[in-house]
């Protein structure tokens, strides 16, 4: 921990260059890989100003007659300073503030009338974000927040603010129980029309910012811990697409247009690696050796090793060993419905469902009727589709849960599309095997 003041004008404004009027003094304040510029009420001219002495401080001279006086205040700033640090330090866990949390923490122990800032639930939002940036605020496994969810983090914020406008009710941490959370859920049922699993992923991000402000002494009201405090979830409905369909897609002659020919490859490589989007998209030759695809996964900061497929070879001998050059998330998504389409098998009529406004409503759909199954295609449905072939294949649940990083086999069994008819078909073919295997037994 290391507290230095510095002048914030060393030799005076643009206009005094003579440095004739007083200048304020900010403390840089270092700690725990922490960084922070913090303003005290002192001020002095710059000619009486020691930058040399070592720590810096004014200059001991008749000239400055009250450099005793001054010095010691700054001295006992930077204990205020030091001891606010290590008590809160001592009072969190030994986890430190971060500079949000610290500076009104400064004001109230060093500014005369200072007051620490009230935060209510919006304003605290920003220290959150702030510290998911930063790093001073991490997941449960210690890995850095995502950017994706960070900016999930603002657009509940954002929701938030419109909220409270439209309520006219102060989000202060005092009201958030269970009569704000029937209004908020009310509100974004009827008002917003959202769906069930977007309603429950606000509330849970709610949730999570409550428990931090809790963790860091901001709120004492829990009431938001009641089981009732909490959005039902419903089972999404995802397509995979099965190995004829994927073959279908590998056979386009695409030749006459090299932006989409490249979309569907990486697509393709998708769906044998089961690699997220975001995993493709930085894939490197270096990732690839003997037969091997080994990457670090952006999202749990996990290592996974793949095999490389004979399609995944295919491709890279296509690039010369190279992969071909992704594009954002959306183009991409835009390029495999054009791919798609032209697909026969992909012409088939889907239904999906969700719960939106509080009414079942189906997605995509054209004049009422049933869309057809590839205007459903996203990057996302590759990673679906690998993990949902190789348990069709018979790959042990264990072995694909290590790729796609499925913790249990109950979220992997949520997250594979399965139909009843293939799941009558995996037991048909358990027990034509066991028959088998006991006839010839008999045998011998």
């Amino acid at each position: 921990m290391k507290v230095s003041f510095y002048l914030k004008n060393p030799k005076g404004t643009k206009q005094n260059l003579e440095g004739l009027n007083p200048t304020a003094i900010f403390a840089r304040v270092c700690y725990d890989g922490y960084k922070l510029k913090y303003y005290t009420p002192e001020a002095i001219l710059p000619k009486f100003w020691n930058e040399k002495a070592k720590p810096h401080r004014a200059k001991e001279t008749a000239k400055f007659a009250e450099y005793p006086e001054f010095n010691k205040r700054l001295d006992n700033i930077e204990t205020a300073i030091k001891n606010t640090i290590r008590k809160y330090i001592n009072d969190n866990a030994n986890k430190p503030p971060a500079p949000a949390i610290l500076k009104p923490l400064l004001d109230n122990a060093i500014k005369d009338g200072g007051k620490v800032k009230q935060e209510n639930l919006l304003s605290f939002f920003d220290i959150f974000i702030n510290d998911s940036k930063t790093g001073a605020k991490t997941t449960k496994r210690g890995k850095p927040i995502t950017p994706g969810t960070i900016k999930s983090y603002t657009t509940t914020k954002s929701i938030l603010a419109d909220y409270q406008t439209h309520s006219r009710k102060p989000l202060d941490f005092e009201s958030i129980d269970m009569a704000f959370f029937n209004d908020f859920t009310k509100y974004l049922t009827l008002v917003r029309k959202q769906s069930t699993n977007y309603i429950a992923k606000n509330v849970k991000v709610i949730k999570t910012v409550l428990n931090y402000a809790t963790d860091m002494g901001f709120n004492n009201n829990t009431a938001y811990r009641n089981t009732g405090f909490s959005s039902p979830t419903e089972e999404t409905q995802n397509i995979y697409l099965p190995e004829y369909e994927l073959k279908e897609i590998a056979g386009l002659d695409l030749s006459n247009d090299l932006p989409l020919d490249r979309v569907r490859d990486l697509f393709l490589i998708g769906c044998y690696t089961g690699l997220r989007f975001s995993d493709l998209s930085i894939l490197h030759p270096d990732n690839i050796k003997d037969g091997m695809i080994t990457i670090t996964q952006l999202k749990t900061g996990q290592p996974v090793v793949i095999p490389v497929h004979s399609m995944v070879s295919k491709i890279l001998a296509k690039y010369n060993g190279n992969l071909p050059p992704a594009l954002t998330n959306q183009k991409m998504n835009d390029a495999l419905k054009d791919i798609s389409k032209q697909c026969k098998a992909l012409k088939k009529k889907v239904s999906i469902t969700y719960t939106k406004a509080g009414k079942t409503v189906a997605k995509a759909t054209e004049d009422g009727q049933p869309s057809e199954k590839w205007q459903f295609v996203t990057t996302h449905t590759a990673r679906r589709s690998f993990a949902t072939n190789q348990y069709l294949n018979k790959v042990p649940v264990i072995t694909i849960q290590a790729i796609t990083g499925h913790k249990t086999q109950a979220a992997f069994m949520k997250y594979i599309k399965v139909a009843p008819t293939e799941h009558a078909n995996i037991l048909g073919d358990h027990w034509k095997e066991q028959e088998t295997a006991e006839s010839k037994t008999i045998a011998i």
